[in-house]
């Protein structure tokens, strides 16, 4: 049963491309770790808040616990 997780709140002001280009991105990942449905929260007012239902980690054999972002070492992070 897939499970309704608060993926991230994006936080305004940026430009209407940076939050297109993000946006999008952050749905095809979602869509390829096999989200169900991405969304914005309704609720959500200046910010934006992305939600996503996501398989249930029990149901998923492949399912790896995802770290803390804050504990990730700087060096790890991709640059461009």
């Amino acid at each position: 049963m897939p499970q309704t997780r608060k993926i991230l709140t994006l936080h305004s002001p940026i430009g209407a491309d940076v939050v297109d280009q993000l946006l999008t991105s952050i749905e095809d990942a979602l869509h390829r770790v096999g989200a169900t449905r991405v969304w914005i929260d309704p609720r959500s007012t200046h910010d934006l808040t992305v939600m996503a239902e996501l398989p249930d980690a029990a149901d998923r054999a492949d399912a790896a616990e995802v770290p803390d972002p804050r504990l990730i070492d700087e060096s790890d992070a991709v640059r461009s």
